[in-house]
């Protein structure tokens, strides 16, 4: 019994050393895509051309506007409420509400659209669905092909991409389901033609031909990407909160500064860290800047192909969806710079009311 007493006490101590010692900050270790840029691999004599999927995209939906006109996506949704620049040269027509939709249009054509609102019509899957329903009635590869030409690309999906970011091929179209493991739930579905699919590389890629090379910007247009790449974290963030019953979160500037310059530290002194060599954690990260908080927590990460890509890897990282989907978090501030990705979650330190 006195044993037992022993234990009891030791526990309790360890409870109020927690209590007093938990400075309500949270960072995370770093995140990195699983797929690096610029590795696509040759196979010059590996591959026997096949040719496309002979199964029939879909009818309905927010699909049907990939390969079509921005001006039949203006006819369906309107003006855009901004447009975004990608890294990759085609602009991104952000469509905010009713429902929230991203639709990349290049050269005056829409070459992918995506969605993870609930009301969105991502026919013939649901936001929202059950992961387990799809996994029973789709046919799932783990190497889908697309021949242009006298080019052949071959994308192979490893484990965690057959869990949580299929890749469904049909005519002259890709269809990526983002889902979240944990609630075994489909969260988003980007529609993407497949040239824009190789352009991209989310998933590895063996190739047979020539590889489509990526302009790289200039420094003004990185500088715009980044920007939009912050705004689009923003989005996507509050939207797969709101789809988990979770209020959505405030853009503080003071806050996006710090972010900022967390990813602009990293990728200029070549590190990979929650932990700054001139700033410190970030709690002292905040600190230098005057932010007062009550809760805190940060999620990095670096080499993701979007804003999509980066915030799906996040979710699907059980330490980082419990930053992201925090539900006492109120204020975010993104920061972007190339391929490194800072986001800090806050809650504020509630301010005494003017009598």
């Amino acid at each position: 019994m006195k044993r037992l007493w022993k234990v009891l006490v030791l526990f309790l101590i360890a409870l109020l050393v927690f209590y007093f010692w938990d400075d309500g900050i949270r960072e995370n270790e770093p995140l990195e895509s699983p797929v690096q840029p610029g590795t696509a691999i040759s196979g010059e004599s590996s591959f026997e051309q096949q040719g496309d999927s002979n199964a029939k995209r879909p009818e309905k939906g927010i699909s049907t506007v990939v390969g079509q006109s921005s001006e039949e996506l203006t006819k369906l949704f309107g003006e855009p409420d901004r447009k975004d620049l990608s890294v990759f040269g085609f602009e991104w027509w952000i469509y905010n509400a009713n429902p929230m939709i991203m639709a990349g249009v290049a050269d005056g054509k829409v070459n992918q659209i995506y969605s993870a609102d609930r009301e969105a019509d991502v026919y013939p899957y649901v936001n929202g669905q059950n992961s387990q329903d799809i996994y029973r009635s789709t046919i799932i590869e783990s190497e889908l092909e697309v021949v242009v030409g006298d080019n052949q690309y071959t994308f192979v999906l490893n484990g965690d991409d057959i869990k949580n970011k299929m890749l469904i091929q049909s005519e002259g179209l890709f269809t990526q389901l983002y889902i979240d493991e944990t609630g075994e739930e489909l969260e988003g579905v980007r529609f993407i033609d497949p040239m824009t699919l190789v352009m991209q590389q989310p998933y590895d890629l063996f190739y047979k031909g020539e590889l489509m090379e990526v302009k790289k910007p200039s420094s003004e247009d990185q500088m715009a990407v980044d920007r939009a790449l912050e705004r689009q974290i923003l989005d996507i963030t509050n939207i797969y909160r709101e789809n988990h019953g979770v209020d959505k979160l405030k853009r503080d500037y003071q806050l996006q500064l710090v972010a900022r310059e967390h990813s602009k530290e990293m990728a200029l002194q070549n590190y990979f860290s929650q932990d700054s060599p001139t700033s410190g954690t970030l709690a002292n990260r905040l600190k230098l800047a005057e932010i007062d908080v009550k809760k805190a927590g940060e999620n990095i990460a670096l080499n993701y192909t979007d804003a999509i890509e980066a915030v799906h890897g996040w979710l699907n990282s059980p330490a980082h969806q419990e930053v992201l989907l925090d539900k006492n978090f109120t204020h975010i501030g993104t920061g972007v710079y190339g391929n490194y990705y800072t986001q800090n979650l806050i809650q504020e330190v509630e301010k005494p009311t003017k009598e």
